[in-house]
């Protein structure tokens, strides 16, 4: 066809009659066309070429390339979670672990949820070909820490030995010895002897070269013997006040107040904190769930202290812990107490809290 329409030696009615005649073996390709319209072929003929020339073949269709996908690996805490992936549900995790694979590749948040908890979103980049993972530790929301809390103080009330014997120990008598600080830090080591309750107190303190002091407390008030002087005078009634505040029935009085909302990050933890209006504590427990450390923190940071509880005693139903320190947060003022020897609940008149002008026999006699 190339050389009929080069050479163009035929009359041009006898080559429309020749190929509507016999046809044309040939599809007008795109690439047949250039060569044909190189050739000279007039916009005529190539009408004519192109009604009379065979179909074109189908165009091969390329087999499709596989898509190259990429895996994401997902963990959270506490177990289980529900997960949601670019805003589609893929599940829930199983031991608090989850492998999603044939992801698109490309940027992705994950959203890990669970009852109770507050819920996290993470930002992935998944790769073809790769394990992209991400993790996640939700956090109980308010509610389920209000929970969380009141769970937990049942246990430490429990562990202390319940709510009758904890009442039994806001009275006692004990024995044993003392070391004071002083605001500057300087400590001071005395034997001691106390009798304490809600409303009354007495401490005998005896040191080195026969020096006795003696404290007595009704109330917030309080009496001393008169060789207590100066420093001693200063200090002794203010850290022997911090004593009888912070004992260990006390202290569950205080966190049974309405003032205060009780709130853990779980049930099992041994962290419980106490939230008033003007006051926060943490309270540290031990492995028995028994106080050991505690925080008293004020809203302006005034009378912040530490507490500490420790070497447990049972008396009864009761555990009492036989040492205390107590350090305030502001100065190096604070005391720490061991006693040898507890007596819980003594049958003891008012007059037996007043000041005595001589050591108490021992406890031990």
């Amino acid at each position: 066809m190339l050389l009929f329409v080069r050479e163009n030696v035929i009359p041009a009615k006898r080559q429309r009659e020749a190929i509507q005649n016999r046809g044309l073996d040939f599809s007008l390709t795109p690439e047949n066309l250039v060569k044909l319209k190189a050739a000279g072929a007039s916009a005529e003929m190539l009408q004519l070429i192109q009604t009379h020339a065979r179909p074109a073949p189908p165009k091969p269709i390329a087999p499709a390339l596989p898509t190259q996908l990429g895996d994401l690996q997902l963990t959270c805490a506490p177990a289980e979670c529900e997960i949601s992936v670019r805003g589609i549900s893929r599940g829930s995790t199983a031991a608090g672990s989850l492998k999603l694979t044939g992801l698109p590749p490309g940027p992705a948040t994950v959203e890990f949820k669970r009852p109770g908890d507050t819920g996290s979103r993470a930002a992935v980049s998944i790769e073809m070909g790769k394990t992209a993972a991400a993790n996640a530790i939700l956090e109980p929301d308010r509610q389920t820490r209000e929970s969380f809390g009141e769970a937990l103080f049942k246990k430490v009330m429990e562990a202390l030995g319940g709510e009758a014997a904890v009442r039994e120990s806001s009275s006692v008598q004990a024995e044993g010895s003392a070391t004071v600080w002083s605001p500057d830090g300087i400590p001071t080591r005395w034997s001691l002897y106390m009798r304490n309750r809600p409303d009354r107190a007495l401490f005998q303190l005896q040191g080195g070269g026969a020096v006795f002091h003696e404290l007595a407390f009704v109330g917030r008030q309080f009496k001393t013997s008169k060789r207590l002087k100066d420093n001693d005078a200063r200090e002794l009634p203010t850290v022997f006040g911090m004593l009888r505040d912070r004992q260990l029935a006390g202290l569950i009085g205080l966190l049974n107040t309405p003032n205060f909302k009780m709130v853990a990050n779980r049930d099992t933890d041994f962290v419980l904190t106490a939230e008033g209006s003007t006051q926060t504590l943490t309270i540290g427990l031990d492995n028995d769930f028994r106080p050991a450390q505690v925080k008293f923190r004020t809203a302006t940071g005034l009378g912040s202290e530490i507490v500490t509880y420790s070497d447990y005693m049972q008396k009864g139903n009761l555990y009492y812990p036989k040492s205390i320190q107590i350090k305030a947060d502001e100065t190096p003022r604070g005391i720490e107490v061991h006693f040898d020897r507890v007596e819980v609940a003594p049958a003891l008149k008012d007059t037996d809290y007043n000041l005595k002008g001589k050591p108490i026999p021992s406890l031990a006699r």
